[in-house]
């Protein structure tokens, strides 16, 4: 293990792209019931933004012995991935509305 302080400060990003991904997480949750897909959808988006604040934390880093560059770079993907699902999701039901569908 690394010699880091412990008494490093979260930052205000880390917390909350966190608890964004949270509510994502919780809506997500919510959602499944009436559309499974959108739920699962949702909810994986959420829990990508949940981890990307978490590996963002002193934390993190100090239990999973992260350098720098890898704890940025992890968050950095986890959090990308979190918001291109949470835009394809966006995307895809915006076209499908577009298309004319109807649910009765």
């Amino acid at each position: 293990m690394s010699s880091r302080s412990s008494q490093q400060s979260v930052g205000f990003l880390p917390v909350v792209v966190a608890a964004l991904g949270v509510a994502l997480l919780g809506y997500g949750a919510l959602v499944f019931g009436a559309s499974p897909l959108a739920g699962a959808w949702l909810g994986l988006s959420g829990l990508c933004l949940l981890l990307s604040g978490v590996v963002a934390t002193p934390w993190a880093a100090e239990r999973f012995d992260l350098t720098p560059t890898q704890q940025r770079t992890t968050a950095l993907v986890f959090g990308v991935g979190g918001v291109a699902l949470l835009a394809l999701f966006v995307v895809v039901n915006f076209a499908s509305f577009e298309a004319g569908s109807s649910s009765s």
